[in-house]
C-alpha cells in the first residue's frame, strides 16, 4: 500500500522522495487530526451540551465587533456580552475573557487559553489586529470567514440531509421488523411445521440471533466504532485514509473543491486583513483538516521564504484546479492576490454547489435500491412461507 501511495505521490503534485519520507514528518509535525482522543473530549462536550457551534462564535464574534465599532472598551464589551450570554458554557468563557484583560493581558492571549472554541487563526488574527491597531478590522475579517464556512457547511449539510433520513427511517423498519414482527412469524410457522425456504431461516434466524444478543452486538458496534475513530486519528492510518478519500468517485472531487473554497478564501482575506505572505499560508495550512492539504501550504510555505513565486507550487499539483495557478499568477504579478483569491473562491464556491447535488441526486438512487433491496428481501423471506402454509391447509 505504501510503494502504491509512492509510486502515485505526483497525483499530490509531490515528488516520490518526499513522499516516501512523509509519514513520519506527518507524525512529527502535521497537527491534522491532532490528540488522538480529542474526538472523545468533543463528544463529551456535545453531550453536556459544553460544545459552542460556529453560529454561536460568530454571534459573539459580531456582538463584540459593533460595540468596539460604538466606541465601547474591550473590557466593558466582554463584561456586557458575559452578563447577556444564555449559553453557560460561553457566558463561563466570556467572563474569564473579561478577567484575563481586566489583569492585564492581550486579549489573544486570553482567547488563546480556549482552543477548543478559537481555534489559532482566531487568536493570531486577533493578534495581528492588537499589534496594528486594527482589532475591529480584524474581527469583522473574521465575521465574513465564519459567516462563509458556515455557509458552505451549510450547503453540504443540508444536501446530505435527504439520504440520511432515508437511512434511518430505512433502518428503523428493519429494526421494527427484525424485533416485533418476525418473531411472531417464527412461531406460526414452526407450529405448522412447514419446511422453510432458505432466504426465510436466514431472516429468522438472524432476527433471533440479534433478540437474544442485541447487548453484545449494540456493545460490539460501539467497540468498533470507537476503535475505528481512534485509528483514523492515527498518524499513519489518517494519511492513507486522506489519500484514499479523495479518490473516491464524485466525493473525492467534491472535497477537493471544498478544500480549494475554503483554503483559497481563507488566504485572501488573511492577506485583505494586513497579515504578511507568510503567515497567511501558516494560518491556511493549519485549517486544513486533510493532511495532504496541510504538507501543500506547509511546503507552499518554506519555498516563499526562500524566495520562490507562490505559483510554483500550484503548477505542479492537481490538488487545485489548473484555473487556480493561472489566476494566482496574475494575482502576483498585478499587486492584487487578495482580490485573485476572493475571485477563485466565490467562482468555485458555485461549482461546490453544483457538485453537492449532483453526489446527492447519484447517492439517493443507489441508497434506494439498495436499502429497498434489504427490505424486499426481507418481506419476500415472511410472504413466501404464507404461501406455503395455505396451500398446506388446503
Amino acid at each position: 500500500m505504501t510503494q502504491a501511495m509512492n509510486a502515485n505521490s505526483r497525483v499530490f503534485g509531490r515528488p516520490a522522495t518526499l513522499a516516501a519520507n512523509a509519514g513520519a514528518e506527518t507524525a512529527e509535525r502535521s497537527p491534522v487530526g491532532g490528540d488522538s482522543l480529542e474526538w472523545l473530549h468533543a463528544i463529551k462536550r456535545k453531550l453536556t451540551g459544553q460544545s459552542i457551534s460556529q453560529k454561536q462564535l460568530l454571534v459573539i464574534t459580531s456582538q463584540l465587533s459593533v460595540m468596539l465599532n460604538s466606541g465601547c472598551d474591550l473590557c466593558n464589551g466582554l463584561e456586557a456580552l458575559a452578563k447577556q450570554q444564555g449559553h453557560p458554557r460561553m457566558q463561563q468563557i466570556l467572563a474569564d475573557l473579561h478577567d484575563g484583560v481586566k489583569q492585564g493581558k492581550s486579549f489573544s492571549q486570553a482567547l488563546a487559553k480556549h482552543p477548543d472554541v478559537f481555534n489559532q487563526m482566531f487568536v493570531t488574527m486577533v493578534r495581528a489586529g492588537e499589534t496594528a491597531g486594527l482589532l475591529r478590522t480584524m474581527l469583522e475579517s473574521l465575521q465574513v470567514m465564519i459567516r462563509n464556512n458556515i455557509r458552505i457547511m451549510g450547503s453540504i449539510k443540508s444536501a446530505l440531509m435527504y439520504p440520511i433520513i432515508l437511512c434511518l427511517v430505512a433502518v428503523g423498519a428493519i429494526a421494527v421488523m427484525t424485533t416485533f414482527v418476525l418473531p411472531r412469524f417464527a412461531a406460526v410457522f414452526r407450529a405448522s411445521n412447514v419446511p422453510l425456504p432458505t432466504s426465510t431461516q436466514i431472516v429468522i434466524g438472524g432476527a433471533e440471533f440479534l433478540g437474544r444478543n442485541y447487548a453484545y452486538v449494540f456493545g460490539g458496534l460501539l467497540l468498533f466504532t470507537f476503535l475505528a475513530l481512534w485509528l483514523i486519528h492515527l498518524p499513519a492510518v489518517r494519511r492513507i485514509t486522506h489519500y484514499y478519500v479523495l479518490k473516491i468517485p464524485l466525493v473525492g472531487k467534491t472535497l477537493q473543491v471544498s478544500y480549494c473554497v475554503r483554503s483559497i478564501q481563507t488566504l485572501g482575506m488573511l492577506i485583505k486583513s494586513g497579515l504578511p505572505l507568510a503567515d497567511a499560508l501558516t494560518l491556511t495550512r493549519d485549517m486544513m483538516k486533510n493532511v495532504y492539504y496541510w504538507e501543500f501550504f506547509d511546503e507552499l510555505r518554506t519555498h516563499i521564504a526562500e524566495g520562490k513565486p507562490l505559483t510554483a507550487d500550484f503548477d505542479r499539483t492537481t490538488l487545485f484546479p489548473p484555473m487556480v495557478a493561472q489566476m494566482m499568477n496574475v494575482g502576483e504579478q498585478s499587486g492584487t492576490l487578495s482580490q485573485v483569491c476572493l475571485e477563485i473562491a466565490n467562482f468555485h464556491e458555485e461549482e461546490l454547489q453544483e457538485r453537492v447535488k449532483v453526489m446527492t441526486t447519484a447517492l439517493e438512487p443507489v441508497i434506494i435500491v439498495f436499502l429497498g433491496g434489504f427490505v424486499g428481501f426481507i418481506a419476500v423471506s415472511v410472504i413466501l412461507p404464507m404461501f406455503k402454509l395455505s396451500s398446506a391447509v388446503k
